[in-house]
């Protein structure tokens, strides 16, 4: 469970949303994209 308090894997969460979201823009994927950003600044190494 240490792995999900790397800010690596939220952040590669993140890019990997994004990558998606560029081919399927929707309001509800940008609003859920935020959560593992928000995580990936919060969590420490």
């Amino acid at each position: 469970m240490k792995f999900f308090y790397k800010n690596e894997f939220w952040m590669l969460v993140f890019s990997l949303g994004v990558l998606y979201w560029l081919f399927n823009p929707s309001v509800l994927m940008a609003l859920i994209m935020i959560i593992p950003l928000l995580l990936a600044v919060t969590s420490r190494k």
